[in-house]
């Protein structure tokens, strides 16, 4: 009997199974497989199957309410607010561009730069008798308790524009410069303004840009439990409890079962929101 031999397509498919395969075997084992026994964990109390009864309790769980609000408010105000700022610095940037690239790289230099390194700076920005309160001090009004108010969420919300701001703009600056320029002129000479030209030309055409901007920051959003923990501790006032701050504190006092359903909610959480918007990205496009 002849051996049937492999056609050059089928020999292409195969090569590239096998470069793909060290990846999927790395993403399998340390994403896919500890998820699914996170998620069976959370299934169970001990030994004993409970089903649903451990994500029950979590939700009349005044703490955990608390932390799935806040995360909410952050990410609802923070990722916006990041991305008009760093979208309007780009359009300053991409109309200067013999200045741009240092700006960009000045820009830059708080997403390199440790976290550690920075705490003790915040401190002395934001402390009681820090440089912000000095000034509102000098200029008559009463001191802040940005560690023990409600405006820790607030420099919460500025420690993390000021820290990925940089990295937005880059990517901003980037799809900016795939607008094809003929659009603009086209426009001038059809007498569109500025803003016009931003709301027709601009936005619709960075579209990707601008979801990838989305997915990036979300991603970045939950690290900022990093800085949270570094500025307040364990248990931080309870208007920067985040969903990170429950599961580090569940993870200490060995709570497996409700460690696991809040970790799962989290990523549910993550999941939903870029369906959202990659629904709306997608309507958007095909509507363009």
């Amino acid at each position: 009997m002849r051996k049937s031999k492999l056609t050059r397509k089928q020999k292409e498919h195969i090569a590239a199974y096998l470069f793909i395969l060290p990846s999927f075997l790395g993403i399998a084992v340390f994403y896919i497989v500890p998820y699914i026994i996170c998620f069976v964990k959370s299934l169970y109390v001990g030994n004993t199957f409970v089903g649903i009864q451990n994500y029950i309790h979590l939700f009349q769980n005044n703490t955990f309410l608390l932390a799935l609000k806040n995360t909410s408010i952050f990410t609802v105000v923070a990722i916006p607010l990041l991305m008009v700022i760093s979208f309007l610095i780009a359009l300053f940037l991409n109309s200067f561009k013999k200045i741009s690239s240092f700006f960009r790289s000045a820009l830059l230099i708080p997403v390199v730069v440790p976290v550690a390194s920075l705490i003790c700076v915040w401190q002395v920005v934001f402390d009681d008798y820090g440089a912000i309160n000095g000034i509102l001090n000098f200029f008559g009004f009463n001191t802040i308790e940005f560690f023990n108010s409600e405006f820790s969420m607030v420099m919460i919300i500025f420690i993390y524009i000021w820290k990925y701001c940089g990295f937005c703009v880059i990517l901003f600056t980037a799809g900016l410069a795939n607008v094809p320029q003929s659009l603009y002129e086209s426009a001038r000479l059809d007498g569109a303004n500025s803003f016009q030209i931003v709301k027709k030309i601009t936005i619709p055409m960075i579209t990707p840009t601008t979801f990838f901007v989305f997915l990036m920051e979300l991603i970045y959003s939950f690290k900022i439990f990093r800085e949270v923990f570094a500025l307040f501790g364990d248990y931080p006032n309870t208007n920067v409890y985040f969903l990170q701050n429950f599961i580090n504190n569940n993870y200490y006092n060995l709570n497996y079962p409700r460690l696991s359903s809040a970790s799962i909610i989290l990523s549910v959480f993550m999941i939903a929101v870029l369906l959202v918007f990659f629904i709306f990205e997608r309507k958007h496009s095909f509507a363009e």
